[in-house]
């Protein structure tokens, strides 16, 4: 009975004659294109109109757009699988063009080191994807896909800046003048020779941010190029280039919540970066069969800005994959490949020269039927550190069922695994006087993600068309790793510098929730109408709060009660439990509008050590910001645009309207109102 009342729902919904396909291809979910609508996998796709439309100054800011995506200080994650983790060891891998690009000694995601002027598409994947990408993809995939070379020239130049406004608290005023960021961006691509055997793309950035935080800011320029020389339809051989130079600053503590916007000491730390990469590949096809070989050389550096505190350190990685894939005439899709890497750094900061390494084997099966798709996927690595060396095989499971025209429904288990960076066992520095403190014990976390979903697709006589996609969702962690602030030094004398932060395995965990996604379009007498409202909700949880899983330099046991603010709901620290976001935009001849909303409940719980009275005399504030932001953090935006003629246009924005404040981790607030205007020119 239940049965044939879903499907009469679904008939209602889904008339034969009003199918709309989503039309968007992905190759992250499975290494090979393949329809949004027909993965076993949640996977999101970003609108263009948040690229393109939307004056966003960082790549991040379109990022955290997605359902069930949060960004705290720089770290992402997605459906609360991280908290806050102060940089390093990220559990979402960050991928450009197919290859990994976090740092190699905190893997870290280095933002504004990332193309944003270039992407045409950005793929998330939502779970475990470590059995195809392997050890940082334990939370999930960021893909972000650039420009191919044209046939055609393709121009994109764009001059933008962005004005801070001043806050409403009095007291975070810190300067009489006006603060802002400016970016001077460009895209270039074309092919030439008989049939566009040579091609090239061309594109880079200068960015130079003032900042709202005292001596806090960032001067950086990056240039990127791909050249691909295509001499017939079996063979591609090309070059990917990037450089990227950074001087910045940074605050870890506020002076005060009345004084967010000074650092503590008012002292930041000073860094210039040098990231530089070449990308050599090679694809060749016979018959079916399609080979790709993949290296890459990756040199980063790190040079401190202060006498005092010496934090120079440089990291020098290759790469080396091999991808074999075989399109069966029957239905089915062989993947298999091996992956080599090697890294090597040397750095105060982590207490010497240290080494990594990494080789993987994996192999995915994947079957296409009329109706039935189907996912098995295995992988095994072996990383290791120095001395410490670890190997774990990890599986993948997935389906696809077209129930009828229209309405798809998916499963998928899926195990992951994550050996810890270099920096979360031996990173040794301080900030003003807090301290972060090595931990070279620390263990690998692994564990699974299982979900069911259903997406249904709808169109009504071409004027109304979307999508809604329910998932459900559970995540399980083994020896899970998070930053834990702590007293972890018994120094004579000393206060605040025995006390910071460490990295610690503390348990077992367990994430589940549901996350719902409508979007549509409709087409009303020329105005055309595009939105997006994507809601998720996550129950983050500790398995054995009692466990003791650590003892502080005075010989306290530590475990999940004693460490937290508010144990009584066994609430991971640093999540959100619901996150919503919400986009629509209206286009009418030449001008077009849009509103974003992005909404954070009230983070829950963080380290009870913030307000002890003996730590919050050295940082003080942290309880009276959260009592001040209880009721959650909620942002809106809006945006305007003008196109002159097919090749230029005019944008403005402002953003967080309301100029509200948050607090996205202890001791932080996030940046005030501000006003955006952008002129780009594109052709093609």
């Amino acid at each position: 009975m239940l049965t044939s009342m879903l499907f009469s729902l679904i008939s209602v919904l889904s008339p034969i004659d009003s199918i709309v396909s989503l039309e968007t291809m992905v190759v992250s979910a499975n290494r090979t294109e393949q329809r949004i609508e027909n993965t076993t996998v949640s996977v999101d796709v970003l609108p263009q109109r948040l690229l393109t439309s939307k004056t966003n100054s960082r790549i991040e800011q379109v990022i955290q757009m997605a359902p069930g995506v949060t960004l705290q200080d720089g770290q992402a994650n997605i459906r609360s699988g991280s908290g806050w983790s102060l940089g390093a060891g990220s559990r979402v891998l960050i991928l450009v063009d197919d290859m990994p690009v976090l740092s190699p000694d905190a893997g870290g995601a280095i933002w504004n080191a990332m193309p944003m002027e270039a992407v045409d598409q950005i793929e998330i994947v939502k779970g475990a994807a470590s059995s195809l990408y392997g050890s940082s993809a334990l939370n999930g995939v960021i893909h972000l896909r650039t420009w191919e070379p044209s046939e055609k020239i393709r121009l994109r130049v764009s001059a933008q800046t962005e004005i801070y406004d001043r806050p409403k608290i009095n007291s975070l005023n810190w300067s009489d003048k006006t603060r802002a960021q400016g970016a001077i961006r460009f895209a270039y691509s074309d092919s030439k020779g008989e049939n566009k055997k040579h091609g090239w793309v061309i594109h880079g950035q200068g960015f130079n941010d003032q900042g709202f935080q005292y001596l806090v800011g960032d001067k950086s320029v990056r240039v990127h190029g791909k050249y691909r020389f295509k001499p017939s339809n079996n063979l591609e051989i090309g070059i990917n280039t990037n450089a990227w130079s950074s001087d910045r600053s940074s605050s870890l503590i506020w002076e005060d919540y009345r004084y967010g916007y000074t650092p503590l000491d008012s002292s930041a730390t000073e860094t210039k970066s040098n990231l530089g990469s070449i990308v050599g590949y090679l694809k060749i096809r016979n018959g079916r069969l399609l080979q790709t070989l993949r290296t890459r050389w990756l040199g980063y550096q790190n040079i401190s800005g202060l006498d005092s505190n010496n934090y120079d350190n440089s990291a020098d990685a290759g790469h080396f994959e091999y991808l074999a894939q075989l399109f069966s005439s029957d239905h089915w899709t062989y993947t298999a490949g091996a992956l080599l890497t090697s890294s090597s750094m040397n750095s105060a900061l982590f207490s010497g020269p240290h080494k990594s390494s990494n080789q993987a084997l994996f192999i995915q099966v994947d079957g296409k039927f009329s109706k039935f798709d189907f996912t098995l996927g295995s992988r095994w690595e072996r990383y290791q550190v120095d001395l410490k060396k670890e190997s774990k095989p990890v599986l993948r499971v997935g389906s696809h069922y077209k129930i009828i025209n229209g309405s798809h429904l998916r499963s998928s288990l899926a195990q992951g695994y994550r050996f810890p960076s270099v920096a979360e066992m031996y990173s040794a520095s301080s900030a003003g006087e807090l301290q972060v403190f090595p931990n070279p014990n620390v263990n690998p976390e692994s564990g699974w993600t299982a979900e069911i979903g259903f997406k249904q697709l709808f169109n009504f006589k071409s004027k109304l068309k979307g999508y809604l996609d329910v998932a459900l969702f559970q995540t399980r962690f083994n020896d899970m790793m998070e930053f834990t602030f702590g007293k972890w030094d018994t120094v004579s004398g000393a206060t605040l510098s025995n006390y910071g932060f460490k990295s610690l395995n503390v348990g077992p965990t367990r994430i589940s929730g549901i996350e719902t996604t409508l979007a549509g379009e409709i087409n009303i007498g020329g105005i055309n109408i595009q939105s997006m409202i994507g809601h998720t909700y996550a129950n983050p949880i500790s398995l054995k709060p009692n466990s003791i899983y650590e003892m502080d330099s005075d010989g306290e046991e530590m475990s999940f009660n004693s460490t937290s603010l508010d144990p009584s709901l066994r609430m991971l620290k640093y999540r959100y439990r619901n996150t919503l976001k919400s986009d629509v935009q209206v286009l009418w001849k030449r001008w077009s509008v849009g509103m974003s909303i992005r909404y954070n409940s009230f983070m829950e719980n963080i380290d009870k050590v913030f307000t002890d009275p003996l730590i919050s005399i050295y940082v003080p504030g942290v309880q009276d910001s959260r009592y001040n932001m209880s009721k959650g953090d909620m942002f809106v935006d809006l945006r305007s645009q003008f196109r002159f003629n097919d090749n230029w246009r005019a944008q403005f924005g402002v953003l967080n309207v309301f100029n509200r404040l948050s607090s996205p981790r202890p001791a932080l607030l996030s940046k005030p109102r501000t006003f955006m205007l952008q002129i780009s020119y594109e052709l093609n």
